[in-house]
């Protein structure tokens, strides 16, 4: 499991992980679940009929599926020749890696993406960002390219 806070690089995490296995010969099979629809979709049921050693599922959202679904979750997933899900709390699979986050990891993000310091005179801090946002990076960036998009 990637687990980690909203916003913490853990659906990027995985989608890069994802090319890196898919590089290496693995088929892919993603699932993704959010708030609006926390079901698995139909697709998934058809495709986990066919899954083999070398396909892994990459479930983003864990967190979505209640014990029932994710134990038939599971069931379903059993022929693959691996599992990766992205989760807010620990506890369904083991923790591969915990994404956290921070006012520097921010900042450094923002001094990659405008290096030029004068660039983003006008824009809110990494601290206020940070903070308005509690820690949610993806957010934090959000308003920052809506505030950039307006000047």
């Amino acid at each position: 499991a990637i687990v980690g806070p909203h916003g913490s690089g853990k659906t990027t995490l995985l989608e890069d992980l994802a090319g890196v296995l898919a590089e290496r010969g693995f088929r892919i099979t993603p699932v993704r679940l959010d708030t609006d629809d926390p079901r698995l979709p139909r697709a998934w049921r058809l495709s986990a009929r066919l899954l083999d050693a070398d396909d892994i599922v990459c479930l983003d959202g864990a967190e979505q599926l209640g014990p029932i679904a994710w134990l038939r979750f599971r069931w379903q997933a059993r022929r693959a020749g691996g599992l990766i899900v992205t989760t807010h709390r620990p506890g369904r699979l083991a923790t591969l890696i915990e994404c956290t986050t921070s006012v520097g990891l921010l900042h450094r993000i923002i001094r990659r993406l405008a290096p030029d310091e004068h660039e983003l005179a006008w824009a809110p801090t990494a601290g206020e960002l940070f903070a308005r946002h509690r820690g949610n990076l993806r957010d934090a960036l959000r308003e920052l390219y809506d505030v950039y998009a307006a000047s």
